[in-house]
C-alpha cells in the first residue's frame, strides 16, 4: 500500500449525480420563498471568537487573546516569550494550527508559538474541539484552532494607524491599507513592537535575611528586582491580493513575513548579572509564510485548490565571559526549516439531504539544524537534517434524514514518510430538540493519530527513530441553544460538553543512556483525559445608545497518568500530568454608550503541578492566580477622520504570578493607543467605516 491509495479516497466521493442551479444571478433581483432542510453539520464542537476581540488592541498576542476568550490553557515562559495552547488536558504539540488553510506547526516541536502571532492581523479564530479537528487536520488530539486573515469587502479605499505607548518603554505602530475596486481586492499591514521590558517583580525564589550583631535573625523579605535583559522586537508584515471573475471562481494569495529579536531574561533563581557586556541569552527568527488559494462554485458543487510555503530561520545564542577575558558559547544554534503546502478539495450535494465532502493533503518539511557549540570527536556541530512528506485523504458523508436531525460519517487516512495508519473514522450526530431555543444535543466518537516530530525522531543526541504514533479514542456529548427575547434586546447562548479520551503511546522525553546524560523521547505513557467544558454569552440593549455583554468559559480537565509504574518509587499513576492544570475559567464583559466602550477581562487556572508525583512543594507546584485587565475606548468623529482612544490597564490588581515555575510576569501596567482612519470623498457614510 502506497501514499497514492490516498489520492484514491478523495476521488471516489466526488458526487455523479449533475447538481441544481445554486449561483444566484446578479442582475435582477426577484422576490422569492424559498423552503427546505437545514443542513446540520453533525455535531463539530467549535469556538468563534469575537471579531471585535480580534481588532480590540494592535498590543495583543493570540496568546493574550485566547486566554479570556475561550476555555484553552495559555502557558506563557514570561511577557513575550514563548507561549502555547493546550485543549483537552493534552500537550501544546497535540494542538494543531492553520493559517488559511496551511498547517504551520513546527515540523521540528510540533508546537506554535502564539507569543508571535499579532491577534490583530487575524480576521477570523475558531477553535475545532477534539475530534472536530478531523475536519481541517488530523494528529489535534486535544484540537486545532483555525486562523484567517481576509482582504476587505467594501468598495474603495481604507486607510488606518494606530500608535500606542506603553510600560516599560514600550512602543506598537500598526499600518493597513485596504482597497477594493470591482472583482479587485488587496490588503498591507504592517506591525512594529518594541519594548525594553525591564518590569520590576517580587522574586518570590529568593530571600533576604538581616541579622542583629549576634547573628539573630531580625527580618526577612522577597528582593524586588527587575526583568533584566528582557528587551523584543517583532516586525510583521503582510501582503494579501485577491479577484473575483466574472464565472464565480475567485483567486486570494497571501505573504506574510515575521522578524523577531527577543533577548532572554534570566530565572528567578539566577544570581548571575544575567545583563551586560558579560552576557548574551538571546534568540532570533525570521518567518515567511505563503498561500494562494483558488475556488469555484457553481450548481451544488464546490471545489478548491490551494498551495502554500513557509520558511523559517531561527537562531539561539547563550554565552558568557566567566571572568577570563574569553566569551564562550555554551549554545549556538541555527535552524532553517522548509515546508511545501499543497490541498485539493471538493463538495457536492447529490440531494436535499446529503453533503459529500473531500480533500487531499501534503506537506513536506525538511529542516536543517546544527548547534555550533556542540563539538564531536571529529571537531564538527552537531545537528540533522531531514525531510519528511506528509499526505492525508479526507472523505465526509453527511445526511439529513430530517429536519431535526443530522448525522456525518468520515474517515482520514495519513501518511507520513513511509508509514501509512489506519484509516481514522469519526461519527457524529446532532438533533435539533427545541427549534425555540435552537436546543441541539450533540455526539461525537473518533479516534485520532499524531506522528512523532522530526526532533523526535533525529535529535542528537537521543532522537528515537523507532517511535510508534500517539493514539487516541475519543467521545464527546454536549448541548447548544440560543434565544433572542424582546425582538432582539436581549439574547442569550450556551454551549456544554462532556469529552472523554484515551490516549495510547503518549511520546515523553526522560533520561536516558548509561549515565542518564542526555534525553530521548520515548513511547512511556497511556493518558485518560476527560472533563466538561461549558461557555455561556448574553447581550441586553437596555437603550438605543446602550449595549451591555457578557461571556464567560469554565473547564474542568483531568489529565491522569494510567502508565504502569516503573519502579516501587514510581508515584505518578493516578496523577495529574504536570503543567495542565484541572480547573480554568474566563470570563469578559463590555459596557458600550455611543462612542464610549468599557471592557472588563478576568482569567484564572487553578493549581499546576510541575512533578509526575504531584508534589506541592516550593518547585513542584505552581500556584494558583486571577488576572484582571481593563480598558477604555472612545471614537470621535471628526470632518475627515475618526479618532479612536484607548486605555488598557493590564493585571488591574497587581498579582504577583507565573505561568512557568521561575518565569517572572509583569505586575499592574498601563497601554495608550491613538487610531486613526481618514474618511475619504468616496466614502460619505462614517457608518462604512470597518470598525477595529
Amino acid at each position: 500500500m502506497t501514499c497514492s491509495i490516498l489520492a484514491a479516497i478523495a476521488i471516489s466521493i466526488i458526487p455523479v449525480q449533475p447538481p441544481e442551479a445554486a449561483v444566484q444571478e446578479t442582475d435582477t433581483l426577484v422576490e422569492a420563498t424559498v423552503s427546505g432542510y437545514r443542513t446540520r453539520m453533525g455535531g463539530p464542537v467549535r469556538t468563534e471568537i469575537d471579531s471585535s476581540a480580534l481588532k480590540r488592541d494592535i498590543s495583543a498576542s493570540m496568546a493574550g487573546l485566547l486566554a479570556y476568550s475561550s476555555s484553552l490553557f495559555i502557558k506563557q515562559s514570561g511577557k513575550a516569550s514563548l507561549s502555547t495552547v493546550s485543549l483537552r488536558g493534552t500537550s501544546s504539540s497535540h494542538t494543531q494550527v492553520l493559517w488559511n488553510g496551511m498547517k504551520i506547526n513546527s515540523p521540528m516541536l510540533g508546537m506554535t508559538d502564539f507569543s508571535l502571532i499579532p491577534a490583530y492581523f487575524m480576521d477570523k479564530a475558531t477553535i475545532l474541539h477534539g475530534s472536530s479537528s478531523l475536519h481541517e487536520v488530523a494528529g489535534g488530539l486535544g484540537g486545532a484552532i483555525s486562523l484567517e486573515s481576509a482582504l476587505p469587502v467594501k468598495q474603495g479605499l481604507h486607510i488606518e494607524y494606530v500608535q500606542g505607548f506603553g510600560s516599560f518603554l514600550t512602543a506598537h505602530e500598526y499600518l493597513e491599507a485596504e482597497y477594493r475596486k470591482g472583482g479587485f481586492s488587496t490588503s498591507t499591514r504592517l506591525l512594529l513592537s518594541t519594548s525594553r521590558n525591564d518590569f520590576k517583580f517580587v522574586n518570590m525564589d529568593k530571600k533576604e535575611i538581616a541579622y542583629d550583631e549576634q547573628m539573630n535573625i531580625t527580618d526577612s523579605w522577597h528582593p524586588v528586582e527587575r526583568n533584566r535583559n528582557g528587551e523584543y522586537r517583532d516586525l510583521h508584515v503582510m501582503q494579501e491580493a485577491g479577484y473575483g471573475f466574472h464565472d464565480g471562481s475567485s483567486l486570494v494569495i497571501s505573504a506574510w513575513y515575521l522578524d523577531s529579536w527577543r533577548q532572554q531574561p534570566p530565572l528567578t533563581v539566577d544570581y548571575g548579572s544575567g545583563s551586560g557586556s558579560d552576557y548574551l541569552n538571546e534568540q532570533e527568527e525570521k518567518t515567511l509564510r505563503m498561500t494562494a488559494g483558488w475556488d469555484k462554485a457553481w450548481g451544488r458543487m464546490k471545489a478548491g485548490l490551494s498551495a502554500g510555503y513557509a520558511w523559517t530561520r531561527s537562531g539561539y545564542e547563550y554565552g558568557r565571559d566567566f571572568g577570563n577575558g574569553i566569551f564562550s558559547y555554551i549554545t549556538n544554534s541555527l535552524v532553517r526549516t522548509h515546508t511545501g503546502f499543497a490541498k485539493g478539495e471538493i463538495s457536492g450535494r447529490p440531494g436535499q439531504k446529503w453533503l459529500l465532502e473531500g480533500s487531499l493533503t501534503a506537506y513536506l518539511h525538511s529542516v536543517s539544524s546544527g548547534d555550533k557549540s556542540a563539538v564531536t570527536t571529529e571537531g564538527t556541530g552537531t545537528g540533522y537534517d531531514a525531510s519528511r512528506l506528509e499526505m492525508s485523504a479526507y472523505a465526509s458523508v453527511r445526511w439529513n434524514p430530517s429536519e431535526h436531525v443530522g448525522m456525518a460519517l468520515s474517515v482520514r487516512e495519513e501518511c507520513h514518510g513511509g508509514t501509512i495508519s489506519p484509516p481514522v473514522p469519526e461519527f457524529e450526530a446532532d438533533v435539533l430538540l427545541a427549534r425555540k431555543w435552537d436546543l441541539h444535543l450533540i455526539a461525537t466518537a473518533s479516534g485520532n493519530y499524531r506522528y512523532p516530530t522530526l526532533n523526535d525522531l533525529y535529535y542528537i543526541p537521543g532522537g528515537n527513530p523507532e517511535l510508534r504514533p500517539e493514539k487516541s479514542l475519543a467521545y464527546d456529548a454536549g448541548y447548544s441553544l440560543s434565544r433572542s427575547f424582546l425582538d432582539g434586546i436581549f439574547s442569550l447562548s450556551a454551549r456544554g460538553n462532556w469529552f472523554d479520551s484515551y490516549i495510547r503511546d503518549w511520546i515523553m522525553w526522560i533520561p536516558d543512556g548509561a549515565k542518564k546524560n542526555f534525553w530521548t523521547p520515548l513511547n512511556v505513557l497511556r493518558v485518560h483525559a476527560y472533563g466538561i467544558e461549558q461557555e455561556a454569552a448574553a447581550e441586553w440593549k437596555p437603550g438605543q445608545d446602550w449595549k451591555i455583554s457578557f461571556n464567560g468559559h469554565f473547564t474542568w480537565s483531568p489529565s491522569v497518568n494510567l502508565s504502569d509504574p516503573e519502579n516501587e518509587q514510581d508515584a505518578s499513576y493516578g496523577k495529574q500530568l504536570p503543567y495542565i492544570p484541572r480547573y480554568s475559567g474566563s470570563f469578559a464583559a463590555g459596557l458600550s454608550f455611543r462612542e464610549w466602550a468599557l471592557t472588563w477581562k478576568w482569567c484564572w487556572y487553578g493549581r499546576r503541578y510541575t512533578t509526575s508525583d504531584n508534589s506541592v512543594s516550593v518547585t513542584g507546584s505552581v500556584i494558583p492566580y486571577l488576572m484582571n485587565d481593563i480598558s477604555l475606548r472612545k471614537r470621535f468623529g471628526l470632518q475627515h477622520a475618526v479618532l479612536d482612544i484607548s486605555l488598557n490597564i493590564n493585571n488591574l490588581f497587581n498579582e504577583q504570578y507565573v505561568t512557568v515555575l521561575s518565569r517572572p510576569m509583569p505586575g499592574i501596567n498601563y497601554e495608550i493607543f491613538i487610531g486613526i482612519t481618514p474618511l475619504f470623498k468616496c466614502r460619505h457614510d462614517r457608518k462604512s467605516i470597518r470598525t477595529k
